[in-house]
């Protein structure tokens, strides 16, 4: 990865950020997904919104992000749109490699293709505690449709039946365990999980994601490096709630 601005969190955090809004359930009964989903965003062409929503630029998106608020009373750093766009390329590139055991899990790791983004707006941005090296991401999605914004409540009984699996990548196998967690947040219908992986020194990399919609806005925080669960949970928990609250 070449913006530093995101580091090494970057590819993770990216592809974690657009997993839930792109994908779909494929036609045969699958396990689930990993971590390693794509997308792509635009700032122009947003789609004719449903009733209940409300459409925003890429931005506008920014002009939000840029007043969220993290756990310790911080505002977010709002990545460049062209940087935004380099990474979630650099993340297709890398599913183009991507194997997935059970297979069946493959087919929804890669079910969020571009033409399903096409017209969205998109906003990213990231804080980091520079004490601990804690990093929060914040992605905000603007323009997807009614089966997009499906697929997002949906995805828990999709999480379930891919609870374990091994995802390799450039020849490095992972595996990876996903646990759907009770309460992050405290914005209504929030889904959350968990995910575990177990990378090739032995450390074991802990992910809290977390998605909700507010507004036909798909909102999505991810928070990794902390140093307990408890608080990767309270920071993305705190960055989704002040998102939702600044989207009206």
């Amino acid at each position: 990865m070449k913006t530093s601005a995101l580091g090494t969190f970057a590819a993770t955090a990216l592809l974690a950020l657009t997993i839930p809004a792109c994908a779909g359930p494929a036609a045969t009964p699958v396990n689930g997904a990993s971590p390693a989903e794509s997308a792509t965003a635009t700032a122009t062409a947003i789609p004719t919104p449903t009733p209940a929503s409300k459409a925003f630029t890429s931005a506008g998106l920014a002009a939000i992000a840029r007043q969220v608020r993290d756990s310790a009373d911080r505002r977010l750093t709002v990545l460049p749109e062209a940087d935004v766009a380099a990474a979630l390329e650099q993340s297709k590139g890398m599913l183009s490699s991507l194997e997935v055991e059970p297979a069946l899990c493959l087919e929804l790791a890669t079910s969020s293709t571009v033409p399903a983004m096409d017209g969205a707006a998109m906003a990213v941005g990231v804080s980091t505690d520079s004490s601990t090296g804690a990093v929060t991401a914040l992605s905000l999605l603007s323009g997807l449709d009614e089966a997009a914004l499906g697929n997002v409540t949906g995805r828990p009984a999709q999480l379930q039946q891919c609870a374990n699996m091994t995802v390799t990548l450039a020849g490095v196998s992972l595996p990876v365990a996903i646990t759907i967690l009770d309460s992050v947040g405290e914005v209504g219908n929030t889904v959350a999980y968990r995910t575990e992986t177990q990378m090739p020194d032995g450390q074991m990399q802990s992910i809290i994601t977390a998605q909700a919609i507010q507004q036909g806005v798909v909102l999505t925080a991810v928070a990794s490096g902390a140093e307990s669960h408890a608080d990767s949970v309270l920071r993305a928990g705190a960055v989704l709630d002040s998102a939702a609250a600044l989207i009206k």
